[in-house]
């Protein structure tokens, strides 16, 4: 037991290393202090330098957001406000709704690095894959902002989602940022070269609402889609039913579509400048 408050260490086994100024726990390892609780097979740590290294199977909680990182080799620089997590890490974030539902976000890449400044953030970087109840996304490098609840996606970025009556969307584009309030999804950005793709009906497996433009900018609300905006040599192509059968297909160009929902369905689209 070691205690330098407000850090407290517990180890089955210790050895400090005058010379180096190294210390080497091992067996049960734990460190917790206000903010988080660190678990690991072993650890070693440079006093002057103030670096932690954690290996086996290691376990970060933040007592704060209910955040935990799991992975099997950790790396802490403490006087930069720096770390740095590898061997298959996972990011594992719980919180309660209402009625007592649970909703968990995941995050899993190569490599996850924490940044602890003027604007807390976890990167992750290669083979990214983010899911969160009813949304799936995937990545070369992510960036989650802890305090600002969004998600910047970069490198050949693709989101997925369900609305409220289970439709399948997807969205792509050169770089995607999602904006989330209370934990649910608010606004999703989509910039250069943005798609978004809707299923158009259940019963017609193969036919894909489309958008395209420059920009494409998602409103939710109660995990609803609300709104659609696309921007810049905008395009809409969609199908339409009458009494559950088909009745062709609208294609829309303009500079500027909105296109507007109620309760999931489309109710109104709006084309602004070089209408065809």
């Amino acid at each position: 037991l070691l205690e330098d408050p407000p850090t407290t260490l517990h180890a089955r086994y210790g050895r400090y290393y005058a010379a180096e100024k190294k210390a080497f726990f091992t067996t049960g390892v734990s460190v917790q202090d206000t903010a988080s609780l660190l678990t690991c097979d072993t650890l070693t740590y440079y006093r002057e330098e103030q670096i932690s290294i954690a290996d086996g199977k290691v376990s970060i909680e933040d007592l704060k957001n209910r955040t935990t990182i799991y992975g099997r080799h950790f790396e802490n620089y403490r006087r930069r406000g720096y770390s740095r997590m590898t061997g298959e890490p996972e990011v594992v974030q719980v919180d309660t709704g209402s009625g007592g539902r649970k909703d968990t976000l995941t995050i899993v890449a190569r490599i996850l690095e924490s940044y602890q400044d003027t604007l807390d953030r976890l990167v992750a970087t290669d083979s990214v894959r983010i899911v969160r109840d009813s949304l799936a996304a995937e990545a070369g490098r992510s960036v989650y902002f802890t305090r600002l609840d969004s998600i910047e996606l970069h490198r050949s970025p693709f989101v997925w989602y369900t609305t409220g009556h289970a439709e399948e969307n997807q969205v792509s584009g050169d770089s995607i940022s999602m904006k989330l309030r209370n934990r649910k999804l608010e606004t999703v950005y989509v910039r250069g070269r943005a798609v978004a793709i809707a299923r158009a009906d259940s019963l017609f497996p193969k036919r894909f609402d489309q958008m395209t433009g420059r920009e494409i900018i998602l409103h939710f609300t109660a995990d609803r889609i609300r709104q659609i905006d696309v921007n810049v040599t905008a395009t809409s192509l969609y199908y339409l039913f009458d009494q559950g059968k088909g009745n062709g297909a609208n294609r829309i160009t303009g500079d500027r579509i909105v296109m507007t929902f109620r309760e999931g369905n489309l109710q109104k689209i709006n084309t602004s400048s070089g209408v065809e």
